[in-house]
């Protein structure tokens, strides 16, 4: 058992890589990167050596994007992209799901994103990208109000299983304890962590404050 990229058919392969070099998804992919750095600087760094980390190990593992920290995108085409209440469990449990909308639709009256567990229903317009944990809250979009209307959605996050896996000494986590290792730290242990990369407000404001005076 190892890491391993998505196999994908010749078929599917082909029109990927394309819309993977296309100019305007490519600056979509560095928004979403610089965004998660201003906002998560600390959890980025993370992402970013935990990712780095596993590749070198083994340099068939090939990324997405160069300039990404994330490990996996995925695209959702629709016509009408909308998502029904769920979580994603399989992603880092203290990690981040990055949701871009693209599209013609009426933000006003469709597409808005739900927070279930907060409470909170948030327009979408589209361009626009969200920064959730998407394995700790519940979440799904409100269907568009016009038949006509375009939704498509560019989710960028990484399998909680690539932490593992590095964290294990590049093994699985069955093989590690099977040699007789044991965690540094507890699972309660590792969520504070976690979240302890996780940024405070005054940070955010002592950080724009900073550049605004440069």
């Amino acid at each position: 058992q190892r890491l391993g990229n998505l196999a994908m058919s010749a078929h599917n392969y082909a029109p990927w890589r394309i819309i993977f070099t296309l100019p305007a998804f490519r600056r979509v992919v560095n928004f979403i990167n610089a965004s998660f750095k201003v906002f998560f600087p600390r959890l980025l760094q993370y992402y970013s050596k935990t990712l780095c980390s596993v590749c070198k190990h083994n340099p068939q593992l090939r990324r997405n994007h160069e300039d990404s920290v994330f490990a996996a995108t995925s695209i959702n085409l629709g016509p009408q992209a909308i998502f029904y209440v769920h979580t994603n469990h399989l992603n880092l449990l203290f990690g981040l799901c990055a949701i871009t909308t693209v599209g013609d639709y009426n933000r006003k009256t469709g597409g808005h994103l739900i927070l279930w567990d907060l409470g909170l229903i948030i327009e979408s317009p589209p361009g626009s990208t969200i920064l959730i944990p998407s394995v700790i809250l519940r979440h799904s979009n409100v269907a568009l109000a016009n038949s006509e209307e375009r939704r498509y959605a560019i989710l960028q996050y990484s399998a909680g299983g690539i932490f593992r896996w590095a964290d294990c000494g590049f093994q699985s986590q069955k093989s590690f304890i099977a040699a007789g290792n044991e965690s540094s730290e507890t699972g309660c242990e590792r969520w504070e962590r976690g979240v302890g990369m996780f940024s405070y407000w005054h940070e955010l404001q002592e950080r724009a404050m900073g550049a605004c005076t440069k």
